[in-house]
């Protein structure tokens, strides 16, 4: 009898043991993955040891914007591709549709063809470490994130504008005494200048186009043109997304800006990992590293633009967002059709085709 107990006693050991191991052995094997750490992310990405960033920030700020991430991250090598918002867009669309991918981060000011983009997968879909550091709205579905913000404004050149000529109001662009002296980006290839022009529809002024037409306005590409026109006096006023302002103020330059009183639109910038890109690990460091209060301030000092990271400092010569009076988001007031229809108007009334 006590030799068939210790039998029984061994058989039920014996099963138990197997049994065990088996729901560790299934478990293990039917359980998702743990997800890597992020020093697992950073140890992969020194790995890739590169990425390829397409961006829009000024030219004269981009390289020193990347080279303080070099210093942070030397075993990244970070190559660069610069183009204006629509056309860095269109080629993005372009290479992504036909499955050559080469970007790893891109950083622009996104139009209706980046929100159809996000529905196509174009995105990366992941939280940054840092993202807690920034407001809830900066965050669009954990696939883009507003890392900075432009601002609509009016230069002028303080040595060929008279004290009692200096603009305060947007209506002042269209003043006879500053014919043949006003400049600006011509809207059909700028989202940001027809975000503008939507919200002085929305003050009253319809008719813009015809008003600066008969005001001999003058355009130039981009802010950056815009700017060098200014200093230069090839015009004396312009409208101009703040892009280049701050870094000009910061070099003496002789201008002076002005946000009117009755408001102004923002353009939110915004940066996302690409779905397909070649060194995925590289990019998530590139864009986590961006949102720290380090990437952001370099983003700032170099990129001219007022950033949205919670306790980054302001700008160095320019008033904080909080500050200006009015301030309206311009992706919600420019819907795809109105976009059309201002950018149809404009191109018919200077007769672009």
């Amino acid at each position: 009898m006590t030799g068939i107990l210790a039998t029984l006693r061994k058989w039920r050991h014996t099963v138990f043991a197997t049994v065990a191991l088996a729901a560790v052995f299934f478990g293990a094997a039917t359980s998702a993955p743990a997800q890597s750490s992020w020093s697992d992310v950073v140890a992969a990405a020194k790995r890739e040891g590169a990425l390829t960033f397409y961006h829009n920030m000024r030219p004269a700020g981009a390289e020193p914007f990347l080279q303080k991430f070099r210093e942070a991250f030397p075993e990244i090598r970070a190559e660069q591709v610069r183009l204006g918002s629509a056309p860095l867009i269109e080629r993005f669309a372009t290479e992504f549709a036909a499955g050559r991918h080469i970007a790893d981060v891109v950083l622009t000011f996104p139009d209706e063809r980046m929100y159809e983009g996000m529905k196509q997968g174009w995105m990366e879909k992941w939280t940054p470490p840092e993202l807690g550091a920034f407001p809830d709205w900066v965050n669009v579905d954990n696939q883009m994130f507003a890392v900075q913000t432009a601002r609509e404004a009016i230069v002028y050149n303080k040595n060929r504008v008279k004290r009692n000529e200096i603009p305060t109001e947007w209506t002042d662009l269209f003043d006879p005494k500053f014919k043949g002296r006003i400049g600006m980006n011509p809207p059909w290839r700028s989202v940001a200048v027809q975000q503008i022009i939507a919200f002085w529809e929305d003050k009253g002024i319809t008719d813009a186009a015809e008003r600066l037409k008969a005001n001999n306005v003058r355009f130039f590409e981009g802010s950056g043109g815009i700017m060098q026109a200014v200093i230069r006096g090839d015009v004396d006023v312009a409208h101009i997304t703040d892009l280049p302002v701050n870094p000009a103020l910061a070099d003496g330059a002789p201008i002076g800006v002005v946000y009117p009183k009755s408001g102004t639109t923002l353009s939110n910038a915004y940066v996302f990992v690409a779905r397909q890109a070649p060194h995925p690990n590289a990019a998530k460091v590139f864009v986590n590293w961006l949102m720290t209060r380090e990437g952001q301030e370099a983003l700032q000092t170099h990129g001219g633009l007022s950033v949205t990271r919670k306790d980054a400092p302001p700008l160095s010569h320019l008033p904080a967002t909080s500050q200006l009076s009015n301030t309206v988001d311009g992706e919600k007031i420019l819907t795809p059709e109105r976009q059309k229809r201002i950018v149809d108007t404009w191109r018919q009334v200077f007769g672009i085709r």
